[in-house]
């Protein structure tokens, strides 16, 4: 199973969520929310962080430029496809949204720009 069949089986996973809320915190931070009925997937950096895990190891993407992107466009065209939106907050501010939802335009990834120091912060 290569990279991207395990990514589309671990989002497939939405799928089969039919309805309800779910948060996960780790001692106290919250790491994901899932709502099924908005079809929202809420991450928090900071809960991301607490769990010792990295955001680019949920994600499975390498450092540098055009590995970073493709995973990014990857993520986002299976969210899409599954009508989800995942948004990513670092210290309690919106700093990237992905998938349904979010303008073609931009490839359906959207960031803050005024929080960008933020993204790579949580990237690390």
């Amino acid at each position: 199973m290569d990279r991207e069949e395990k990514l589309s089986s671990f989002l497939g996973l939405l799928a089969l969520i039919p309805a309800g809320k779910a948060t996960v915190t780790v001692q106290g931070h919250p790491l994901v929310t899932v709502d099924a009925e908005s079809k929202t997937l809420d991450v928090e950096a900071d809960g991301v962080r607490e769990a010792g895990l990295h955001l680019s190891d949920i994600v499975r993407v390498q450092e540098g430029g055009s590995n970073l992107i493709e995973g990014s466009r990857q993520v986002t065209s299976v969210l899409s496809t599954l009508g989800w939106k995942l948004t990513l907050y670092a210290e309690g501010d919106r700093i990237l949204t992905m998938g349904s939802g979010v303008s073609r335009l931009t490839g359906r990834i959207s960031v803050n720009p005024f929080r960008l120091r933020k993204l790579l912060k949580a990237l690390k």
